[in-house]
Formats: structure tokens, sequence, C-alpha cells
């Protein structure tokens, strides 16, 4: 489950006051910004003739005052052999990046690196402009090497982790938000760090870590909606349903239109034997996502339980039409089967993140074969992560209570949960789809 949107916030002139790159990686209300990166600051030993600085001076004035276009033009009037030129070809990569031109904005960092090759603030500057337009790798590599030339470079440790993180790259983008914690020069914004900390565990499905993280973030942010959905599902997946439930009812009461959180609780109504309440969640997460399949199919499964004929009608034409429309466009059921078989050849390979990110994706698109769930519970389990799997398989038996081989993998996952390591070996192997 997602817990935002990620997308960028393209370079707006309006926003230039702080580096104009008014970027926003991962849904952040934090921009990418330092000031006149690589052209704010001019060391004593550059400076330069007094008509290139009051050229400067006066360009910089128009990007901040939102006209790039005019300091542009005012700009190509400089002497680019004289003093200075380095700052002049980056302010002009800033102010063409501005006006959404990448290739020719690239060219002018490239120049202006040149004549300075050791000035970290340009590379900050040329990397918030790689990152606004979506070119990650040379992003990442301007961002790291203005890192290298100087470490406390305001905003360069913050924004490499969030190109990081929008990358995919969770784990790297986490390691530099620790960096930057440490840093003692470091002036970050403490709530936009633990938002990119938080964020990066949840992904990485580190849970406690996610719980922590995000309740630092209620600290500055009292009323944050994702931060109690993103703890409610932490508990959740480690099978504490007490304390997941209050987390995702706060999460819903800021935030009704988040279709996710209705799901899990639903499930979570469900397995305590709250049949209408888990009703009423499950017809909510379907109102707002009417082709999210499992969603109806708990409710399909509710209704022929209880014996509501019309209601359950309803529901199962209702998923046989969604079926049908994931059969148009390619098939689901296939698709399914590859990425589980796929997840136990990694399994095989020894890796077991990649096999789980496997099972997982196979188990969303075909939600009423159960096997692929049952091979994610039974890798969290060979992941000394059985608290996790518990959480599954329970999922499963809400559905269907007699199933036998779920319930000989629910038995073995609790003596492990209970400290008897040795019943790992009794577990049964991963399960082919054909």
């Amino acid at each position: 489950m997602s817990l935002f949107d990620s997308h960028y916030r393209p370079i707006s002139p309006t926003n230039c006051h702080r580096v104009a790159v008014g970027l926003a990686i991962l849904g952040m209300t934090g921009q990418l910004s330092c000031p006149l990166i690589g052209v704010a600051q001019t060391s004593p030993r550059a400076q330069h003739a007094p008509s290139t600085s009051a050229l400067l001076d006066q360009a910089k004035r128009l990007v901040q005052g939102g006209d790039p276009q005019g300091a542009l033009s005012l700009l190509k009037q400089a002497d680019l052999h004289a003093p200075g030129a380095s700052e002049i070809h980056a302010l002009k990569g800033v102010c063409l990046a501005l006006l959404a031109k990448p290739i020719e904005s690239a060219e002018e960092f490239d120049q202006a690196i040149a004549l300075r090759p050791n000035y970290a603030p340009t590379y900050l500057s040329s990397g918030l402009a790689f990152a606004n337009f979506h070119d990650l790798d040379r992003a990442s590599a301007r961002l790291s090497t203005a890192l290298r030339l100087d470490p406390h470079l305001p905003g360069a440790r913050f924004n490499y982790a969030l190109v990081l993180a929008r990358a995919g790259k969770y784990g790297e983008s986490e390691a530099q938000v620790d960096i930057a914690f440490a840093d003692k020069q470091a002036k970050e914004s403490a709530l936009d760090l633990w938002r990119l900390k938080a964020r990066d565990v949840y992904y990485q499905k580190k849970w406690q870590d996610t719980i922590d993280a995000y309740r630092k973030v209620l600290e500055f942010q009292p009323n944050w909606p994702e931060a109690y959905f993103a703890i409610g599902e932490a508990f959740y997946c480690l099978n504490l349903p007490q304390k997941s439930m209050p987390e995702l009812e706060k999460a819903v009461a800021l935030d009704p239109e988040k279709f996710t959180a209705h799901e899990l609780l639903g499930k979570l109504y469900q397995d305590a034997g709250r049949q209408q309440e888990a009703i009423a969640q499950f017809e909510e997460a379907h109102r707002l996502q009417p082709n999210d399949r499992e969603a109806i199919y708990r409710l399909y499964r509710i209704y022929v339980h209880n014996g509501d004929t019309i209601n359950s009608s309803r529901l199962q034409k209702e998923l046989q039409n969604s079926v049908a429309r994931e059969k148009a466009e390619s098939d689901g059921e296939a698709r399914a089967t590859i990425l589980n078989n796929t997840g136990i050849e990694l399994e095989k390979k020894g890796d077991l993140t990649g096999a789980l990110d496997h099972y997982d994706q196979a188990a969303k698109i075909d939600v009423a074969n159960v096997v692929f769930q049952r091979n994610a519970a039974l890798l969290l389990c060979k992941m000394g992560r059985p608290q996790e799997a518990i959480r599954r398989l329970r999922d499963i038996l809400s559905l269907d209570s007699d199933d036998a081989e779920t319930l000989q993998i629910l038995a073995v996952a609790n003596e492990l949960a209970a400290g008897d390591l040795d019943k790992e070996t009794t577990l049964p192997a991963a399960q082919a789809s054909h």
C-alpha cells in the first residue's frame, strides 16, 4: 500500500526566492532549496570585475523576482572570458532550468563546473535541476559530488537523500538522513528530516522503525493523517491489532478519503468479529476505490456468510466484472503466477527481499488465490519475522477458516513467535503456481 503519490512539483518562477527550484520529491512539503546555490556566494579569491559583479547581482534579483527570462537576457551580455564566468554560467543554468530547458541548462552547468571544478554549490544547483527534470542518476551523481567537496553544504545532504528516495533507494536515503541528524553543523528542518526518515523505513518495511519515526513526526505535526495510517499499518503487520486499530481510526477521522485506511480497518474489524463495522469500512473503501478487488471480495465473503443474497449477488457480479476488465487488459492470473514463481526462484537464490516483493505483488493482483499470501507468510517465518507471518495467515483464515495448509503454517509460526526456532525446519516449501 502506498503512503502517498510520488511526484515532482515543477520548477516555478514564482517560487525561486531560495534557488527557485521548487522541487518536492515524495510529496514532501520541504523544497529542494538553498540560497542561489553556485552563484550566491563569491569567495574573496574569486572576486571579479565590478561590471560582472553588478550584472550578476541584477540577474539574481530578477530570478528572485520571478523573471528568469529577463535574467537570462541580461546574462547574455556578460563577458564570459572575464573573471566570474563560472558564476555567470551557473546562474544561466538556473534560469534555463526555471524555463524548463533541460539540455541548455545542463550545458551551462557543465561549463560552470569546467571553469570551477571544485566548487560544491554549483554541483548542488546542477543536481537540483537534473532532479527536477527526472534525471535521477545524474542528479544523484552531482549531489554526491557536492557532498564530497563540502559535507556540510546547507541543503546538500537532505536534497541528496530526497533524490535517493525518489529513485527507490530507501536504504541509502535513510543513511543520508541519519548522517544529517548527526551533523551538528547542519541546518536542516527536523520535521523534514523525520518525515523523510519515516518514509524511508516504511518502504523498507522496517515496522518498529516506522512507528518510532512517525511518532517523532507527530511531535512536530500532531494531526498528520499519513503518520497515523503508517503507524497503524506497522502495528497491523506486527500482528498487534489492538494497537493498530486506534491509529487507523484516527487516520480515517483525519482523512476520510483514504481508501487503504478503511480497508485495513475493515480487516481488523472482520478479524475481531465486528462484522457490521467491517462491512461499513469495506463499503467505504469500495466507494472510494471501486475497482479494488480485495474490498469487493471481502465484502462478498461477509455477505455470503451472513446469508445476504442481495448484496452477495451484487458483489459477485462486480467481482466478475472486475476480473473481466483485468483480463481484457492483461491476463492477471498469469501475471500473478509468473510473479509467484519468480519469487520462488529468488528465494532459492537467497534474495529474500525480492522474493517477498514478488509474492506481495502476486497476492495483490489475484486476491482470491491464497497461495501467494501463504508463500509470503512462509518466507516471513524464514526471515525471522513470525508476527508479520501470523498477521497474514490470520487474514487468509478470515476468508477461509478451514484452510488446512494455512492452519499448519500458523501453528509453526506461533511456535516460532514463542521462541522455538527449531520449528522452522518443519515449514513446508513455497508453493508454485501453474
